[in-house]
């Protein structure tokens, strides 16, 4: 049977987890003493017996006294029984120590306050270890669950954004419009990228920018001079940071959504700027608040969408503002991106 990777690795440090906690008795109190007739004696039953009950003391420390009394934070008890296992092994070695190697008091008491801290060290060595792993388990679980959040956040994206795309090609299929065919083309560009970019964990900036143009070129396809839509993208060449794929259509498929219909000369001003370690997407469009948008249900969760995936991947590292001002609605994103994601 074939072991896995994670499993031969807990293994592993498992056998070194025991091997220190073997050696730290024979290096603190040595198995080789002195016997009394001169030479050694190399099997000192007191060091034998206090490495293996200390050895058990670390892992009932760590799978038994941490999950059972830490993890429930009854410290009290678990200080005491921890108190009371290090006195009882360190105890019992200096008992057998008295019997098999008569020592005189002084030494007798000494070697069991010594053997007290070994075994103290040993279970705190448990304890700290049994801690760490489950830090670790505990980050893996959020690790995950982010993760899960954020596939299905993306799977929220594709629909709603193909559906509301469907809706510019449907408006240009009931005008028998000429402009159906090359629609369908840039329609074919975005399906590309939806389905073999944006499964991908980061994508470079420019191919999110070839992305939104294709989007623009559709809308523009729609509604003609109708709609003045304007564009402007500011990037240092030759850097091309990396960001989470369809991270910017959001705002700007909002501006498209709520900026025309029903506005006395509609336009859109899209803006994106890369500075040093920061990225501005800036998008300004008409909006008319007495048309109050109640088309579908749908309205807004690309929105909120777009915040949910801002707060797990860019936690403290982004601003998004929405405001009114007057007859316009400016929509500002604002992410400091990570010194690693520059070079794509």
């Amino acid at each position: 049977m074939q072991i896995s990777r994670k499993r031969l690795v807990n293994i592993l440090l498992h056998v070194l987890f025991t091997t220190i906690i073997v050696l730290v008795p024979i290096f603190l109190m040595p198995l080789k003493e002195a016997a009394p007739g001169g030479g050694y004696n190399f099997y000192n039953l007191p060091s034998i017996v206090l490495t293996a009950l200390a050895t058990i003391a670390c892992y009932s420390s760590a799978y038994i006294l941490y999950p059972y009394f830490l993890m429930r934070k009854r410290i009290t008890a678990y200080l005491c029984i921890t108190i009371a296992t290090c006195l009882f092994i360190a105890g019992l070695s200096g008992y057998l120590s008295s019997v098999l190697l008569p020592e005189p008091p002084s030494f007798l008491w000494a070697h069991i306050i010594v053997k007290f801290f070994i075994v103290l060290f040993v279970m705190g060595t448990g304890t700290a270890y049994r801690f760490v792993m489950e830090v670790f388990k505990l980050e893996h679980k959020q690790k995950e669950s982010m993760t899960m959040e954020l596939s299905f956040l993306r799977s929220q994206v594709s629909p709603h954004f193909m559906f509301n795309t469907l809706n510019s090609l449907v408006a240009l299929a009931r005008k028998k419009s000429d402009k159906l065919e090359p629609a369908l083309m840039e329609l074919s560009n975005l399906m590309h990228y939806m389905l073999y970019e944006s499964d991908q964990e980061k994508v470079c900036l420019s191919k999110e920018i070839d992305y939104i143009q294709s989007y623009i070129d559709l809308q523009t396809l729609r509604f003609g001079h109708n709609v003045k839509i304007m564009f402007t993208v500011h990037k240092p060449q030759p850097a091309d940071p990396s960001i989470e794929p369809m991270l910017l259509i959001p705002l700007i498929e909002n501006a498209f959504k709520h900026g025309i219909g029903m506005i006395h000369e509609p336009e859109i001003d899209i803006r994106l700027l890369v500075d040093q370690r920061e990225l501005h997407l800036s998008v300004h469009n008409k909006y008319n608040d007495a048309v109050h948008d109640t088309r579908d249900k749908t309205s807004g969760i690309g929105l909120v969408n777009l915040e949910r995936r801002l707060r797990i991947l860019y936690p403290q590292k982004h601003t998004m503002s929405l405001r009114k001002e007057g007859v316009y609605f400016n929509a500002s994103l604002k992410l400091q991106l990570h010194d690693s994601l520059f070079g794509c």
